[in-house]
């Protein structure tokens, strides 16, 4: 019997950035609790839900929802204690899916939000996908703070290269492209750039410029699991 609560993952929104995630949780149980033998980790359900493309295909929100609901409700089912989801996008949703379970889903943009609060910063850019931006599904817990986003041609460019990732191409031409739009929204006044897809930190590593969201909810993860 493990003495840490059983985490569940939604995920497959992408699939790497899923297996990120898992990744990452595993690493901070090593490093912040000493993790050794197998017994040491916190059991894990991963639900990887065949959700359409929400990246480029935004017209399926219906069968979207109801397939996150049952994703939700299959690992409330399978006996996890909370619930994570690696991806920004759908967070949108996060309402619909809380309604439907009785146990408590971490909310990656809440979790964020409380990062960009923390930093003490007033000026936040921000890099993901189109329906991200377009939804703007920062807005409701950044209130009190500008947030910038790229021109258009900037934005398709990005939803690319996220594509790219998801197609696991990683591409230094990609990479230097997504650092320099950083660095765009940092001359238009942004102190630091949250990375609001999981899939950029799989291309962006984790640095002073950026708020890496699927570092943020990992650490919320096991914190969580640890309560």
């Amino acid at each position: 019997m493990s003495k840490y609560k059983t985490i569940g993952i939604l995920g497959g929104m992408g699939p790497e950035a899923t297996a990120d995630l898992y990744l990452r949780i595993i690493q901070l149980f090593q490093q912040r609790y000493g993790a050794m033998y197998d017994s040491d980790f916190p059991e894990i359900i991963i639900v990887n839900l065949p959700i359409p493309d929400v990246v480029e295909n935004a017209n399926e929100q219906n069968r979207v929802k109801d397939m996150l609901i049952q994703g939700v409700k299959k690992l409330e089912k399978a006996g996890a204690d909370f619930i994570a989801i690696p991806c920004n996008t759908v967070t949108y949703y996060i309402e619909e899916m809380q309604s439907a379970v009785s146990i408590p889903i971490i909310n990656i943009l809440q979790e964020t939000a409380n990062a960009v609060i923390k930093s003490g910063i007033e000026k936040v850019g921000l890099l993901g996908t189109e329906t991200t931006i377009k939804n703007r599904i920062y807005d409701n817990f950044l209130r009190d703070f500008q947030i910038l986003t790229l021109e258009k041609p900037e934005q398709i460019e990005t939803t690319k290269i996220i594509m790219n990732i998801l197609a696991g191409r990683k591409n230094p031409e990609d990479r230097e492209n997504l650092l320099e739009f950083v660095q765009k929204l940092k001359k238009k006044g942004a102190k630091k750039v949250i990375l609001g897809c999981t899939e950029l930190p799989l291309l962006v590593k984790s640095n002073d410029d950026v708020f890496d969201t699927l570092e943020i909810l990992a650490k919320s993860v096991i914190e969580r699991a640890n309560q």
